[in-house]
């Protein structure tokens, strides 16, 4: 067996699994339960960056997924329902810092502020 070829294949295999680490996502999650008259129903909202990629937001209520968008649309607002219910979502922020805004049924719900994962 040829060590030089085995070594330059090991180190392709290297540089393989350092290509794939740097797609990897990265992701921050904060969880939580709906205050008022939605008490004690669950909310988690996780915030999920590739590298190259807009940031991507996801939020659960109630153990599942009812929204879900990249950052643009969240600046803009999404939308999502819950068991006819309809929920709105909107992140503002710069830097590494996002305030989140849930609204259910038009009114203001919940809201958190996340870092951007690194």
């Amino acid at each position: 067996m040829n060590l030089r070829r085995l070594s330059g294949l090991a180190a392709v295999v290297a540089a393989a699994g350092l290509a794939a680490a740097s797609v990897q996502a990265a992701e921050v999650c904060v969880d939580d339960n709906l205050p008022g008259r939605l008490a004690d129903a669950p909310v988690r909202l996780c915030l999920e960056a590739k590298a190259g990629q807009p940031v991507h937001y996801r939020l659960w209520l109630a153990g599942e997924v009812r929204i879900n968008g990249d950052e643009s649309a969240a600046r803009r607002g999404l939308a999502g329902d819950w068991f006819g219910h309809p929920l709105g979502l909107r992140c503002t922020g710069a830097g590494n810092v996002r305030r989140c805004d849930l609204t259910v049924d038009g009114e203001a719900a919940w809201s958190a502020e996340l870092g951007l994962p690194r």
